[in-house]
């Protein structure tokens, strides 16, 4: 007697999304809870896959260019950084090399998707993501060669060595680049956001560590008296792109759910109104010798406060129908924010380091918790099917 078999209905939609044709096999993974089906005619990429040449081509021609270009100034020794220097060569050449590939790749990886919410929120989304992505390379590589000059200060290399190196960084940008750009997702976009901020505002604090920054706030680490104020102002203006990006990236991809309009509109409003707030932060220092610089940093600050306090208490009547546990979480986190602000402006418990350090640090926390939240929404409303396990007697 032949043991049972079983066998799983998938819905018209998906099988046309996957473009699978009846008797097609599929190759079938287990995990913890559950299992995965895969095509088994895809192809499985070769070791020189054309993406291993994206990658290596690239990096073989910025290294040729500032071969040339060292080769053309007839400087035999290329200081490691400095305005004419490997570090330089290795942040322009690498920015505009990494962002372009990310582009391609980015609108590769759209085209190919099975997923329909990703196709559909692509276009409208793609500047705003390639500019935020780029200017966190750029950030990336300022920072680590910024970390590279006080290692090694005063190396120095051959022509030959030079190029060798710019090679290596060239082949880690592109191959990070060509990656982020395949896997890119909202989910992607909260980790960079928080990286981002946590990465930016800590190097700053340790970059000031001896200018004893906490003595005044944390917007000392961007006035002209910090050391490189720069990390620090373009944690801000990366952050904010970044979050823009999710932000359009995020509702684009809710529309499938149906959700109420005006709440809906009204919590994206905000959300951008934030991040707007964020960026007008990052570019405008709070520089007190320019009054109206020290005056409106102050405004965007404080607006920043304005609209997250709104978000917290408003945030059961813009996503009708959230978890209680999250609106209790949301109170909690905005009642806490009261009191540190009650400690700060009338006990005067707090200095006004602290104030804005557990301020801050409560706003983003909620910010990342409703990230988070409005992405597992989309996840299992729009990236999920029920389907059913029958069984198929066997024949006598």
């Amino acid at each position: 007697m032949k043991s049972p078999k079983y066998y799983v209905e998938i819905p018209t939609q998906v099988v046309q999304e996957l473009k699978a044709t009846a008797g097609e096999k599929f190759a079938l993974q287990l995990d913890k809870n559950g299992m995965q089906l895969e095509k088994q005619d895809v192809k499985r990429a070769s070791l020189w896959d054309v993406s291993y040449w994206w990658n290596i081509i690239p990096a073989v021609v910025m290294a040729l260019l500032f071969f040339a270009y060292c080769a053309e100034k007839g400087q035999k020794l290329i200081p490691l950084t400095g305005s004419f220097s490997i570090a330089t060569g290795t942040i322009v050449l690498g920015t505009m090399m990494g962002s372009l590939l990310f582009t391609i790749f980015f609108v590769k990886t759209r085209n190919d998707s099975v997923n329909s919410v990703y196709r559909n929120i692509y276009w409208r989304n793609l500047p705003t993501i390639v500019i935020a992505v780029s200017l966190i390379l750029l950030g990336s590589l300022l920072g680590i060669f910024w970390i590279f000059a006080r290692v090694f200060y005063g190396a120095a290399f051959d022509q030959y060595t030079a190029a060798l190196i710019l090679l290596m960084f060239g082949l880690i940008i592109n191959t990070i680049m060509i990656n982020v750009a395949d896997n890119i997702t909202p989910t992607v976009l909260v980790d960079l956001l928080i990286l981002t901020i946590i990465g930016g505002l800590l190097i700053s604090m340790l970059a000031n560590g001896n200018k004893q920054w906490w003595k005044h706030n944390i917007s000392f680490l961007g006035t002209a008296k910090a050391i490189d104020s720069w990390q620090f102002n373009l944690t801000f203006i990366f952050s904010a792109l970044l979050m823009l990006a999710l932000v359009d990236y995020l509702f684009v991809s809710i529309k499938p759910l149906h959700r109420p309009k005006l709440p809906t509109f009204i919590l994206r409003s905000l959300l951008t109104l934030l991040a707007l707030e964020a960026l007008g932060v990052g570019v405008i220092a709070n520089n007190r010798q320019i009054p109206w610089m020290h005056y409106w940093h102050d405004r965007f600050a404080w607006a920043m406060a304005g609209t997250i306090i709104i978000l917290i208490g408003g945030i059961k009547w813009l996503w009708p129908g959230i978890p209680k546990r999250f609106v209790w979480n949301s109170y909690l986190m905005g009642s806490l924010i009261i009191i540190v602000s009650i400690l700060f402006r009338v006990v005067h418990y707090f200095s006004l380091t602290a104030f804005e350090i557990f301020a801050s640090a409560l706003a983003f926390s909620w910010i990342v918790m409703l990230f988070q939240y409005l992405l597992d929404e989309v996840n299992q409303q729009t990236q999920q099917v029920t389907v059913q396990l029958q069984l198929q007697k066997p024949n006598k």
